[in-house]
């Protein structure tokens, strides 16, 4: 503890007579006692308070890095340390039970199991590939990390300038639409307009959310993947790979609504206007057991998929990237996975998941 000033000086205190100075007789040590016992008392409560933070405060922070403390306190957002790391048991392959593995005409595909992050089967997982509109996952992940689901905003920037013919929430300026309502139109509708509106909203302008959205994959340790916006339209420094899409939409089924938004079908919002928004994932639709995820489609692209489906309460994810048929493919991946894999039990024995007919 510091005491801000100049050292305090000890002076014989001067007492006025009637027409001089004299100087009285110098105090008794008892005098000095009604300031240093509360002295001493002020001292030993701030040195009990900075060992206590001390114990508190100390392991954690000194066990993050600089960058890692940056971005838990300037953004607000959880630190991910160990929410990747396995959550059950890694399945065991037994792919002679199911056959061989479909021949997938993707750039790139994986399919994982959701809990463990096993890998059951890959082609090209650390390819950089553009994703187009699945970087959507992103943005949504960083909404549910920073921003408070039902405040309400008013649109203040004109979208018009979005291409006609991309995919929109149909936002104008003035609307006035919940965080909410925003999140299902960026992840049901696929939004352009209201990845553009959450940016703006949650960091100001675009490129700090970008920024942002950087520091995700960082914290995530996806080595594969840069973003330069919040919907996917962007040019070649816009990449990611199936594997790290994989890691990130793990990570999205840690946070509180995510599995929510991403298996809802229909919406209606409660804002400026009443629309109903369908979820454009044609892989809801069609396959048994589907809950999951983005959809995305430019022309460099072609049509990108992070498909999840759930069986037996297990979870697997499949990542197909650069595959004009990448719900079918996706499905025939997790077919096969179902049919291959099994999961330790308790008993020590290998459980299947049960067939569908």
């Amino acid at each position: 503890m510091s005491v801000r000033g100049p050292s305090p000086r000890f002076e014989r205190a001067p007492v006025r007579t009637r027409s001089r100075v004299t100087y009285a007789a110098r105090p008794s040590p008892a005098r000095h006692l009604r300031w240093i016992l509360p002295l001493a008392v002020l001292l030993g409560v701030a040195l009990f308070v900075f060992v206590a933070t001390t114990r508190v405060r100390g392991p954690s922070t000194a066990a993050a890095s600089g960058d890692e403390i940056r971005a838990a306190g300037m953004q607000g957002t959880r630190p991910t340390k160990g929410l990747l790391a396995a959550r059950g048991p890694a399945p065991r392959l037994e792919p002679s039970s199911a056959g061989a593995l479909p021949v997938i005409p993707a750039r790139a595909y994986v399919l994982i199991d959701e809990a463990s992050g096993a890998i059951l089967a890959e082609s090209g997982g650390t390819r950089r590939l553009p994703p187009a509109s699945v970087t959507k996952i992103a943005t949504a992940i960083l909404l549910l990390e920073l921003g408070h689901l039902d405040d309400t905003i008013t649109i203040d920037a004109d979208f018009s300038t979005l291409d006609p013919d991309s995919s929109s929430m149909g936002l104008s300026v003035g609307d006035r639409y919940s965080f909410r309502d925003l999140l299902y139109g960026l992840m049901l509708r696929s939004g352009n307009d209201a990845a553009l509106a959450i940016a703006q909203a949650v960091s100001g302008d675009e490129a700090r959310f970008v920024n942002t959205m950087n520091a995700l994959a960082a914290r995530l340790e996806l080595p594969d993947t840069h973003f330069t916006d919040p919907h996917g339209l962007g040019g070649p420094q816009h990449y990611t790979s199936a594997r790290d899409l994989a890691s990130l939409a793990r990570y999205g089924f840690t946070l509180p609504g995510f599995a929510e938004v991403v298996r809802t079908t229909q919406w209606d919002t409660h804002g400026s206007e009443r629309t109903e928004l369908w979820n454009s994932n044609v892989f809801l639709y069609m396959y048994d057991g589907a809950d999951g995820v983005k959809i995305g489609y430019t022309e460099e692209a072609d049509r990108t998929l992070v498909a999840s489906a759930t069986r037996d309460g297990r979870r697997l994810i499949a990542v197909v990237l650069g595959d004009s048929y990448a719900a079918t493919h996706a499905s025939q991946l997790l077919d096969w996975g179902w049919a291959s894999a099994c999961w330790p039990t308790t008993a020590g024995t290998c459980g299947r998941i049960t067939p569908r007919d």
